[in-house]
Order: structure tokens, then C-alpha cells, then sequence
């Protein structure tokens, strides 16, 4: 054969060996299949790996569940079906051997389903909110009853479910079940059906396998050229995290240094930062949205994710590459070992004026704590303690300056002297709080006697409509609403006054069914008033609490990750999307609003839960700050975790870290125990022992289905 006619039979025989693999894989699907083992597996970034093929066309409808959970309630199911449980000495061990892997934290839970052992487990981090009781319920009401009839999705469903529930406090529900079939297959040999179809598909496998082999090799050249051999999602997303919380900082850090530099020093000699530091916090808008994106509930492709991942690295390298190249004339200016007395000076006037505060803001909290509950006043409670040690450690640090001087140490003199203004400033602000909170509070009781009027005035107008020959036959639709919405103005009375803004909340979510239900029966200018009455209280409510979480958040941002400062940031942009549209589209700047009132609520959580975690480290001696002048209590909240850790024209650069730059992988950003935190979290202690024993010091039960 020559070797022109050896080219073109090449891609012939292809098709040939091509079409009988077919062949061969067609009989191979008629043989009994065999198990294959699994060792604990790479989550990559998912949230269900699905190695099995059980969940089927479904797929959708879990992530859906899944998604549900984690926006309402703030925890990650991830969930894991193979073939069997191996690599391990026992179920207890994958499922928690998967979970270190794959860094879940305190928020998150994992089910590992064996379908072909028809094993199951349940892992959660030890300080998880549910004890082992509620987790036994869980496993006995949704998980075995929907593995033992197959129902492979909705055991992921009813978990989704049933937690949901318990995390509200309820039980947990009947589950609703889909019976399936069993994941393995019996074989039955080859059949008449199999060959016939062979025989055609060796026919035809030259061309098949050609036209095969030819897309194959452009995809390969695809693939080569767009370089997709890099970090994988789950690696993207941890430096997300870790970049996102270093750069707030700084910006945070550099914002407070500008302003003392511009008080000294005058704008023109600080006009270069202050560019640098718009542009910065700009570049943190963007990547804030973009993680939104991220973390939302709208299903994303795996390209969205990887593109977005990379937008939001981009944008923080630049930043603080921004940032970085002022930091040396930044420095300079602030060269206060050549005159220091002044600034030292300031110090103690400050700190002898906000400790002249500190008694009005203690009698403004004991007049507060006579009206309302301890929930309402939940992120002011501690501020006077915490503000007098700042205070106290501005005050050590400021009168160790001299010592320092002379002892040739004028550079840590710079910084002590930073330190410390930083601390009169923080607690300043927190000082501050507390009576803003109280105005806010004031304005929430306000405005909720107005939403309380206008609930009765629906229940009015919905109970005479149901009374007409033309709304009778609404009965089964608006009875139920006008039920709810009556238990929630009688609780709005009972109880709102010990926290309005809550009540406010509740009592609009229970008023918008009812309200939507009977907007087609008034008049568009009527409802138009209604829109803008309940716009305005809105607002007041959404705006109040993102003031107050974001003075949470600045005040103790040394303990405070990445889902927190996401979720306040997505709060801002649509508080602000919602003043833009008052004026012509109120309903979208309801909407709006309201979704900014959630997602200021869903940071205050994740705020509260990161200070918990870190108080709960550093009480624990994770934190020691030799010759600071400062103890570990005083380190409750991370009030000043941003300040010794980099803050300051000392801060060093960490750009380009995943791609050949200076900082490594893995990064400590994150100290708390929030979801996809790192997993040296799960070493700061626990709150409930486990009662397990198991390695890794994880709960959940399991077994047999």
C-alpha cells in the first residue's frame, strides 16, 4: 500500500477501532456492572458530586434545595453519592476525611451517600448550631426514609428541608418522596437488538470515527490554547476569600491613615493617595458585586464562575498594587519620630475626651435596655466596654512612644503612635453607635405603628371584600392571608416595641401577600401611595441597619471574613439602586430595598457568628501580642486584630500571590468558623463537645439504609 493510500485509510481505521469500542461498549452495558471504590473525593468547588449518576435529570432541583438553604438559613449542604466508601478505615472517617479535604467549615454539612453498600453519613464541624438529637431526627424523619425507597435527589432535598427546619427551631416535617430504582444493575449477556445495532454502527463508524478523531484534535488545540490546566474553582475560591478580606482591610486601614495624614499634613501632599485610595475602593465595589454573583442562589456555569474568579483576583491585585505604590511616600510623610510630642499630645486629649463620653454612652444603653430587648441592642451592648480598652490600650501604647525614642526604636514609635490613633478613632466610633442605634430605633417604632395601621386597614379592606358576591370566592385565597397577617399585627403590638425594627420586618413580610392579593382591586394612584408609604419605611428600616453592621463590622474587622463584608456591600449597592429608582419606578425600589434590608440582616448574622468564633480563639490564648500593652480580652471581637496585623504604611504587599508573586496559597484571612472558611478553623475550640470520639473532632451519625 503506498503511503498516499495509507493516509487516507488512516482515519477510516479510526472509525473502525472507534465504532467497535462501540460495540463493545453496547455489550459491556448488558454486563453486571462492578463497584468501583472511592476514596474521600475533591469537592472541586461543588456542591453535589454525583459519581454515580443517580441523581439524574433532577440535578437542578437539588442545587435549587441547596441554594434555598444556604440563602435562608446561611448553611452549605454539600452532598456526595459513590459506589462505596474506601481509602478509609469506616463511613465515619470518609465523610470526615472528605470534609478536612475540601476545608468545610463551621456553616456547613456534608451527606455521603454509598449506594451500592447502601451506607450513608452525616458530617458537621462540632460548634454547628444543631445538637445531636435535632441531627438524629434529621437522619431518621429525611435522610433514611428517601435512601431506602432510592429516592437518591430527594434525599438531598429533605435534607436541605429538614435542616432548614430545625435551624428555625421547628421539627422536622414528613418528607415528600419520589421512589427509585437501585443504583447497580443486574447484567443480562448480549442480546439480538445489540448486534443489530453493531453491525450498523461498524458500517458507519469510518465516517463517525473521522469526523470523531478531527473534532477531538481542534478541541485538544482549544484546550491548549485557552489554558485551562490552572488552579481549580475550589482553589479560586479560597483566594477570592483571602484577597477580598486583605484588601477591605487595607482600604479600611488606608482610609483612616489618609485622614489623619490630610489633618497634618494638608491636601495637596496627600492628593496622589487620595486617587489611589478612590480607585481602591472602587476595584472592592466591583469584586464585592461580582462575589455576589458567586454566592447567590441563580445557578452559575462553571466558565461564569472561573471568569468571575479571576475578574475579582485581578481587581485586588490592582488595587493594591495602587495602593502599594504610595506607600512609600505615604510613609514618609508620616516620618513622626522627628517631632512626635504633637501627636502624642493629641493622643491624650483624645483619649481623656472619649473617656469624658464613655459615661453618657453607658447611661444612653441603661435608657435604652428599659425600652428594649437585648436583641435590638445586640450590636451596641458591649461598645462602652470595649471602647475603654481601646482607650486603655491607646493610652500604654502612646506613653511607651518615649521609652521607644530613646531606646533607638524611633520606627515602632511611628507605629505605636498610628496604633494609637487608630484606637481613639475606633472607639470614638463605637462610642458613636450607641446613640445612633437609639435614633434608629426610635425611627423603626415609628415607623412600625405606621405599617401596623396600614395591616389593619388591609385586614379591613380584605374581610369586606370577602363579604361581596364578588370576593366570595377569593375566600380560599385570601383567608389564610388575612389569618397570618392578623397574628403578626397582634404580635407587632405585643412585643414590638422591644424591637421594632424586627417586628417592622416581620410585619411586612406577613402584609406583602395580602397586599399583592388585593392590589388588583384598587386604583392605580392608590396603589402607587401605598408603594411610597411602605418605600419610606423601608428604607428607614434597610438603612438603619446597614449604618449599624457596617459600624459592627469596621469596629471589629479583625475578626470579621469575606461573607460578611459581601453580604453588607451587596446591602449597600441595592440600598443605593433603591434610592435611584424612588422617584420613578417605586415597586422595583420597594423590591430593592427590601432585598437591602436581607442582605444587611444576613451580614449582621455573619458578622455576629466571625466575632463569636474569634472571641471564642483568643480567649483560648490564639492570640498573643508581647509588649503591646494589651491582653487577650482586650483582643474580644478582633476590635484590633486589623490594626496589629498589618495595617499602616508598614503593610506589606500581597499581589500576584497565585501567579508568581510573593504571598503564598492559603493565606490566613479567614479566623472564623463561617462557611467555605479555611480549615484551621476548626482548631480555635468548640462550644459543645462531640460526643463521637471521632478523629478530627466532627459529629453526625450514619449507617446502614
Amino acid at each position: 500500500m503506498s503511503r498516499t493510500d495509507r493516509r487516507r485509510y488512516s482515519p477510516l481505521r479510526s472509525g473502525l477501532v472507534a465504532g467497535a469500542g462501540l460495540v463493545l461498549a453496547l455489550l459491556a452495558l448488558q454486563a453486571p456492572q462492578a463497584a468501583q471504590a472511592t476514596d474521600p473525593v475533591n469537592l472541586g468547588g461543588a456542591y453535589v458530586v454525583d459519581r454515580v449518576g443517580v441523581v439524574g435529570t433532577r440535578a437542578a432541583e437539588v442545587q435549587d434545595a441547596l441554594d434555598e438553604l444556604s440563602q435562608t438559613e446561611g448553611t452549605n449542604l454539600f452532598v456526595v453519592y459513590v459506589d462505596s466508601f474506601t481509602g478509609v478505615a469506616d463511613r465515619e472517617a470518609w465523610a470526615d476525611d472528605t470534609a478536612t479535604k475540601n476545608d468545610l467549615g463551621v456553616n456547613d454539612v456534608l451527606l455521603a451517600v454509598s449506594t451500592d453498600d447502601r451506607l450513608y453519613q452525616l458530617s458537621v464541624d462540632p460548634d454547628f448550631a444543631l445538637t445531636d438529637a435535632q441531627l438524629s431526627e434529621l437522619e431518621t424523619t429525611s435522610i433514611q426514609p428517601s435512601l431506602r425507597q432510592n429516592d437518591w435527589a430527594g434525599a438531598a432535598i429533605n435534607t436541605a428541608s429538614g435542616l432548614s427546619e430545625l435551624l428555625d427551631g421547628e421539627s422536622v416535617s414528613p418528607p415528600v418522596i419520589t421512589p427509585g430504582e437501585a443504583a447497580s444493575t443486574a447484567g443480562g449477556g448480549s442480546s439480538v437488538l445489540t448486534w443489530a445495532l453493531g453491525g450498523t454502527v461498524v458500517v458507519v463508524a469510518g465516517v463517525v470515527g473521522a469526523v470523531y478523531l478531527r473534532k477531538r484534535s481542534k478541541a485538544k488545540a482549544a484546550e491548549a490554547q485557552s489554558g485551562t490546566d490552572g488552579p481549580s474553582q475550589l482553589e479560586l475560591d479560597r483566594e477570592v476569600g483571602r484577597l477580598l478580606v486583605q484588601l477591605d482591610d487595607a482600604v479600611k486601614s488606608s482610609e483612616q491613615e489618609l485622614g489623619f495624614a490630610i489633618a497634618q499634613f494638608g491636601d495637596d501632599a496627600t492628593a496622589a493617595f487620595v486617587q489611589a485610595l478612590d480607585s481602591a475602593k472602587e476595584k472592592v465595589r466591583q469584586s464585592f458585586a461580582l462575589k455576589q454573583n458567586l454566592d447567590d442562589r441563580t445557578p452559575d456555569s462553571p466558565e461564569d464562575r472561573r471568569a468571575w474568579s479571576l475578574k475579582i483576583i485581578e481587581l485586588c491585585t490592582s488595587a493594591d498594587a495602587e495602593l502599594d505604590a504610595q506607600a512609600d511616600a505615604f510613609a514618609a510623610l508620616r516620618e513622626l519620630e522627628k517631632n512626635p510630642q504633637p501627636s502624642l499630645d493629641a493622643i491624650a486629649s483624645g483619649v481623656a475626651t472619649a473617656r469624658q463620653h464613655i459615661p453618657a454612652a453607658v447611661q444612653t444603653l441603661q435608657s435604652l435596655r428599659a425600652t428594649y430587648s437585648a436583641n435590638a441592642l445586640a450590636t451596641v451592648l458591649e461598645n462602652p466596654a470595649q471602647a475603654e480598652k481601646l482607650l486603655a490600650y491607646a493610652d500604654t501604647t502612646a506613653t511607651a512612644v518615649p521609652g521607644l525614642i530613646s531606646g533607638g526604636r524611633a520606627s515602632e514609635a511611628a507605629v505605636s503612635i498610628q496604633r494609637a490613633q487608630a484606637a481613639v478613632a475606633q472607639s470614638e466610633t463605637l462610642l458613636a453607635a450607641v446613640g445612633t442605634l437609639g435614633s434608629a430605633l426610635q425611627n423603626a417604632a415609628a415607623a412600625l405603628a405606621s405599617a401596623v395601621t396600614e395591616a389593619t386597614d388591609d385586614i379591613v379592606e380584605a374581610r369586606s371584600l370577602l363579604a361581596t358576591p364578588q370576593g366570595a370566592p377569593r375566600g380560599a385565597e385570601l383567608s389564610p392571608l388575612v389569618a397570618t397577617l392578623d397574628s403578626a399585627v397582634t404580635q407587632a403590638r405585643e412585643s414590638g416595641a422591644a424591637d421594632p425594627v424586627a417586628a417592622l420586618q416581620a410585619l411586612q413580610r406577613a402584609n406583602a401577600p395580602l397586599d399583592a392579593a388585593l392590589a388588583g382591586v384598587r386604583e392605580q394612584a392608590q396603589r402607587t401611595a401605598r408603594t411610597q408609604e411602605q418605600l419610606s419605611r423601608t428604607l428607614t428600616a434597610a438603612s438603619s441597619t446597614i449604618t449599624a453592621v457596617k459600624e459592627y463590622v469596621v469596629t471589629r474587622r479583625g475578626a470579621v471574613s469575606v461573607d460578611a463584608r459581601t453580604r453588607i456591600a451587596e446591602a449597600e449597592r441595592l440600598l443605593n439602586e433603591s434610592y435611584g429608582l424612588q422617584s420613578t419606578d417605586p415597586e422595583r425600589a420597594l423590591s430593592s430595598a427590601t432585598q437591602a434590608y436581607q442582605f444587611a440582616q444576613a451580614a449582621d448574622q455573619a458578622a455576629r457568628i466571625d466575632v463569636d468564633a474569634f472571641s471564642t480563639y483568643s480567649g483560648q490564648g490564639g492570640y498573643e501580642q508581647g509588649g503591646s500593652g494589651i491582653d487577650g480580652s482586650a483582643m474580644l471581637g478582633g476590635l484590633l486584630g486589623g490594626l496589629l496585623s498589618g495595617g499602616g504604611s508598614s503593610r506589606r504587599s500581597y499581589s500576584g500571590g497565585m501567579f508568581g508573586g510573593s504571598s503564598s496559597w492559603g493565606g490566613g484571612g479567614r479566623s472564623s468558623g463561617s462557611s467555605r472558611s479555611s480549615g484551621s478553623s476548626r482548631s480555635s475550640g468548640s462550644r459543645r463537645s462531640s460526643s463521637s470520639g471521632r478523629s478530627g473532632g466532627r459529629r453526625g451519625g450514619g449507617g446502614r439504609f
